[in-house]
């Protein structure tokens, strides 16, 4: 009888302090909204590309279209040149929030190989990623002179995360 009435008054000791004072913030923060997205999330129907794109968002969604570009048009081993997330940032004002994917994280989303300017592999680019008033543009880099005016547009702006 003993443990069961220690059972019982620590039971409402612990719902006493979790509802007083800061354990009240912290546990409805924290522990109680993690169960809330829990259950919202294990309820969810989405398939597994809608469960990625929900979870890692823009950059994702992005990667995923490009690739699917790419092999609608059977491109083989492309490598695709990004516009520096500081262009983004300063030049363009179009998307504050978008960032353009790191390119070991786009590798790790499609498989395919992606480079900043900065990179020594930048001058085996033949694709460029463009952030447009109209969205993303995927351009083909025809020629070597193309690529170098189009690394030397960017110079100014370092890569950043």
């Amino acid at each position: 009888m003993k443990g069961f009435l220690l059972t019982i008054v620590s039971a409402l000791l612990v719902i006493l302090v979790l509802n007083v004072g800061y354990y009240k913030d912290w546990f409805q923060a924290k522990p109680l909204q993690y169960w809330t997205d829990f259950l919202k999330d294990k309820d969810d129907t989405l398939s597994l590309e809608g469960i990625m794109a929900s979870r890692y968002g823009v950059p994702y969604t992005m990667s995923m279209r490009i690739k699917r570009v790419l092999e609608a048009k059977h491109v083989v081993n492309p490598i695709i040149l990004f516009e520096p997330n500081s262009y983004l940032r300063d030049s363009l004002h179009i998307y504050p929030k978008i960032h353009v994917p790191e390119p070991a994280v786009f590798y790790y989303y499609t498989g395919l190989e992606g480079v900043w300017t900065n990179s020594p592999d930048a001058g085996k680019a033949n694709f460029l990623v463009r952030f447009t008033n109209k969205g993303i543009s995927l351009d083909v880099i025809r020629t070597p002179e193309q690529r170098e005016q189009i690394l030397n547009a960017y110079k100014k702006y370092p890569p950043i995360l």
